[in-house]
Order: structure tokens, then sequence, then C-alpha cells
């Protein structure tokens, strides 16, 4: 193999491994989708804040741990999870 040829397929196979993975939902936009899904439940809360800390991410979902503090003043931790194809939130 000439080496002219193995350069171009060392630069071709780098430029392979350095590319973007593609996701739809940004982490701003699933942590956004997280909160609202949070407020929206019934009681709602008092406040509802993201643990930035214990964020984490995939190709395919988004995972945020949310502190919620309850009408009753007790304050519970949900997870929630954000399938990044189609922004739907899960809470648990």
């Amino acid at each position: 193999m000439k080496s002219s040829s193995l350069i171009a397929l060392l630069i071709a196979g780098t430029a392979l491994v350095a590319a973007p993975a593609i996701a739809g939902t940004s982490v701003s936009k699933g942590k956004k989708v997280c909160e609202t899904a949070a407020r929206a439940q019934t009681p709602a809360p008092k406040s509802v804040r993201t643990d930035d800390d214990k964020t984490r991410s995939s190709n395919a979902t988004l995972t945020y741990t949310l502190k919620v503090k309850n009408a009753d003043d007790t304050v519970s931790t949900v997870t929630c999870t954000v399938d990044r194809t189609n922004d739907t939130p899960t809470l648990n």
C-alpha cells in the first residue's frame, strides 16, 4: 500500500470517529421538558429543581434527578428520563 493511500485512509477514519453523535433533544431542552412535566403533576408542587451534577445522557435518553418540594413542604427526589427522539418524559 502506498503511503499516500495509508494517510488518506487514516484521515478518513479519524473524521468518522470525531463526528458528533446525532441526538434530537439537547440537555437544556430535556431539563425544561422534565421540569414542566414535574410541575404539571396533581397536586402541583411548590418548586422543582434539577440536580445538574446527577444529569446523565446517552444517544437515546437524557436522565435527570429532580428535587420536588410538595404542597405539604415535604421534599422528594424524582428521576426523569427523556426519550431524545420524541421529547417524551417519564417520571419515576
